[in-house]
């Protein structure tokens, strides 16, 4: 896998979803014409006494958000990073330096280093600018949304090697319109593929792919707005 993958799922009926990425637009980036080019990793330093973000803003590369995680305080930390709409997640940091790849979205997120037996802190902001346009919003057009969560047995195949017909298959059950439309969404290099279903330029559902291991896809998750249920 490339990368940390995230999901954030809706419970139930009627309350939000939390998807990886969603709710974000790409940010501009600050500075005049000439600025220089933001770096495409973000370094997190976990020290003692809590976190430091170096640089405070980052770019993402067409895979995800790329960080490095320096911790410098001799034994494994909680790591934790999360966006203004919830999405996130969190890991153990081992003592010494790692790497993750995250697929959230551009936008403010906030990362924390903690001790484990303590209480997580508050953390510190880490801005995620798509200066170069590679993220496709997963943010859906309503509020009340519904999450699938798709189970497998071991050696399960998929049906298709078009990501796009995997996703219209997995929700042709909803009632489809013969305009709608299915395009790729969120960051294009993930191993976990997202396919939004857009109608009248408003996006309906998203869909998450895994590969089976033969170049076909399995839905992992669909996640949706609730009048498509009705």
């Amino acid at each position: 896998m490339k990368g940390f993958v995230v999901l954030a799922l809706a419970a139930s009926l009627g309350l939000p979803a939390c998807g990886a990425g969603q709710g974000a637009e790409p940010l501009a980036p600050t500075g005049g014409p000439e600025a220089a080019a933001l770096p495409d990793v973000a370094r997190i330093v976990c020290e003692p006494d809590g976190t430091r973000v170096e640089p405070p803003s980052v770019k993402p590369q067409p895979d995800g958000i790329h960080i490095e995680i320096v911790n410098e305080t001799g034994s494994e930390r909680s790591f934790s990073l999360t966006s203004a709409d919830g999405g996130g997640m969190g890991i153990g940091a081992p003592a010494g330096t790692s790497t993750q790849v995250v697929d959230l979205g551009p936008g403010t997120l906030t990362v924390a280093c903690t001790d484990p037996a303590l209480e997580a802190e508050a953390g510190e902001p880490l801005e995620v600018v798509d200066e170069d346009g590679i993220w496709v919003s997963t943010q859906l057009g309503c509020t009340e949304q519904f999450s699938q969560v798709a189970d497998y047995a071991q050696g399960a195949k998929g049906e298709t090697s078009d990501p796009l017909e995997a996703a219209r298959k997995a929700v042709e059950g909803f009632g489809l319109e013969p305009d709608d439309v299915f395009e790729r969404a969120g960051y294009p290099d993930t191993d976990v593929v997202k396919v939004r279903l857009v109608r009248a330029g408003e996006q309906l559902a998203v869909v998450d792919l895994i590969d089976d291991g033969t170049g076909k896809w399995l839905v992992s998750t669909v996640t949706g707005c609730s009048s498509l249920e009705t």
